[in-house]
């Protein structure tokens, strides 16, 4: 069987620990060279500069050696990294890319966006354009990591896109209109921040939700030349 030349993972929210998603990164260093494309949500990063880092050195370090070793490394920006930019590329050794990043597999265009833009959710939107102001950065900077890290816990147990879904009911605030909108001249659309992993048809798209990273468990999408996606997961 071929392997991968596309992995497709988000959702990670890392806590600084030296486990789960850092330990996935460790088996796909045993790997051919491939791309790895993370859809958002990798860690929190409210500032823009190397402090940022420090936490995170347990994946950001293993994402700069998957790109020594050959791999081609990508982050769409998700939510948690509105203000992610230079300091963020150079700490994980990766490409940033937004709103999207289109692949072209076996002829396919396959769509990865990160989902946020996927949902009816003005409170949102509102704040995402607060939180990428020169204020609210010059606000952030005087405030130590802990405390952005107490905000950061806060924003994701209140995220509509995070709360579980019930049984039996449909989560009304996926918007057909936007998801046929990020799918325009598209193939396949891949997402994240709703924390779930299905392939659907929605409004007519073929939209995979790669799904994210919950304590001892993970999930990831494999593609391969032929233009085939793979749903992944497992323990951790």
């Amino acid at each position: 069987m071929p392997d991968p030349v596309l992995y497709v993972a988000g959702d990670v929210h890392h806590d600084g620990s030296d486990d789960g998603f850092a330990h996935w990164l460790d088996a796909l260093a045993a790997r051919p060279p491939a791309r790895l494309v993370i859809l958002g949500d990798l860690v929190e990063w409210w500032v823009d500069d190397g402090g940022s880092s420090a936490r995170h050195e347990p994946v950001l370090a293993r994402l700069r050696a998957l790109r020594a070793r050959g791999w081609t490394v990508e982050v769409v920006r998700g939510n948690r990294e509105q203000v992610a930019g230079r300091a963020f590329e150079v700490a994980c050794g990766c490409r940033l890319r937004w709103p999207r990043l289109d692949v072209v597999l076996g002829g396919r265009v396959v769509r990865i966006v990160h989902g946020d833009r996927l949902v009816h959710d003005p409170g949102y939107r509102a704040w995402a354009a607060l939180s990428r102001s020169f204020f609210f950065q010059a606000w952030q900077r005087l405030h130590p990591a802990v405390l952005q890290e107490m905000v950061a816990g806060v924003l994701r147990r209140t995220s509509r896109g995070n709360r579980p879904q019930q049984a039996g009911r449909r989560r009304i605030f996926l918007d057909p209109r936007r998801v046929r909108a990020a799918a325009r001249g598209a193939d396949v659309l891949l997402a994240g921040h709703i924390h779930e992993s299905w392939r659907r048809n929605v409004g007519g798209v073929d939209l995979i939700l790669v799904g994210h990273w919950p304590p001892g468990r993970g999930h990831w999408v494999e593609g391969f030349a032929d233009g085939r996606l793979e749903r992944r997961s497992g323990p951790t």
